[in-house]
């Protein structure tokens, strides 16, 4: 088998000749595990690693040319090309450490100071009309599957937008305090995440990845039923569009933490894939058992324990054993339950994929 159909055995539940992976790394660490292996590029790297290989493409959007101005706009003129700030995406104003965005290091945020739906105005959502359907991106995806790489888009989960736009802790206030304004930012923002997925949908792609986190180490960052009144049944729509246009699309979810209170709900609404399965948070070994018919895991080794601090052995045994519980009859494709660091040792890294075949 190739990457992409090893991949797709697995997410269709099918045993594939053997336990497909990914790889998530960041730069620095990529620089260090490439000297580690005398490799000179990412591509080499995942070779030599024998890696399936996944690749990103992302929709065409024709932005105003003027967009990313209108959005600097509202940056308040103290905070405009202050030292040691920058605008993330999204307009966030972050700090900078050592030359680098933290962006969890948010100074302002574009609509912190909204109380009303109709305060969205002030702010210059991008449409659904700038999405277009592309030849170009259609031959690119198919050229990339005849060369045997499962082809996916992404798109940040509208909670994961609302508090980059908002902060999270208004968020998290508005569901109960300020409904109405939620409600209308989330129909804007899902009405475009359809559009966007729509497109990739239709130009081709295996997969649609929504991306952003809901669970903390030990339970959801809201409630169940709050999850459940503002996100589920949009989540369910979008993903019933997506299907209609091809009902062998891929959903897939990343998000960190423990989320058991909603993996049924997830299955319910049409999830396929289940990322990262943090491992100090929820046990692989009995998700899959639970719902390892219904849903594929994706990721499972752990980042705060294994990886980082055992030794080449411990991440082979680790690996062994979640392959021999997990890749049962499909259902698991095997990696980092977040992106790899440079800390990592090398050696580990190394270990986590040659021990896979």
């Amino acid at each position: 088998m190739n990457s992409r159909e090893r991949i797709l055995a697995a997410l269709d539940h099918r045993q594939p000749d053997r336990c497909p992976t990914y790889l998530w790394i960041n730069d620095d660490a990529m620089v260090g595990l490439m000297a580690h292996l005398g490799t000179h590029s990412v591509q080499e790297t995942e070779e030599l690693l024998r890696i399936d290989t996944w690749r990103e493409v992302e929709a065409v959007v024709s932005y105003p040319a003027d967009y990313m101005d209108r959005i600097a706009d509202l940056i308040p003129a103290d905070l405009r090309g202050a030292p040691g700030l920058a605008m993330a995406d999204n307009g966030r104003v972050v700090r900078m450490h050592d030359g680098a965005a933290y962006l969890e290091d948010v100074v302002w945020h574009p609509l912190e100071a909204a109380v009303d739906p109709s305060d969205l105005d002030q702010y210059p959502f991008p449409e659904a009309a700038w999405v277009r359907d592309d030849a170009d991106l259609s031959r690119r995806i198919s050229t990339l599957k005849e060369s045997g790489c499962l082809v996916y888009g992404l798109v940040d989960q509208a909670f994961k937008q609302a508090w980059y736009l908002r902060g999270m802790h208004r968020v998290l206030m508005d569901f109960y305090l300020n409904p109405d304004f939620i409600n209308a930012l989330y129909d804007k923002l899902y009405f475009y995440m359809i559009a966007y997925c729509s497109s990739l949908v239709r130009a081709g792609v295996d997969m649609i990845q929504l991306i952003g986190d809901l669970g903390m180490q030990n339970k959801l960052i809201m409630s169940p039923a709050i999850w459940r009144e503002h996100d589920k049944w949009r989540v369910a729509n979008m993903i019933a569009e997506l299907k209609r246009i091809n009902p062998s699309v891929k959903l897939y979810m990343h998000t960190d933490g423990d989320v058991r209170e909603i993996i049924d709900d997830l299955i319910q609404v049409g999830i396929d894939v289940l990322n990262p399965i943090q491992p100090e948070c929820m046990d692989p070994v009995e998700i899959k058992r639970k719902y390892g018919e219904r849903l594929t895991l994706h990721g499972a080794v752990s980042l705060q324990r294994t990886l980082p601090f055992g030794s080449p052995a411990e991440v082979r045994r680790k690996v062994r054993h979640l392959i021999e519980c997990c890749n049962v009859n499909g259902g698991f494709v095997l990696g980092p339950s977040n992106v790899m660091f440079k800390e990592i040792p090398p050696e580990n890294i190394v270990a986590m994929y040659k021990a896979v075949y």
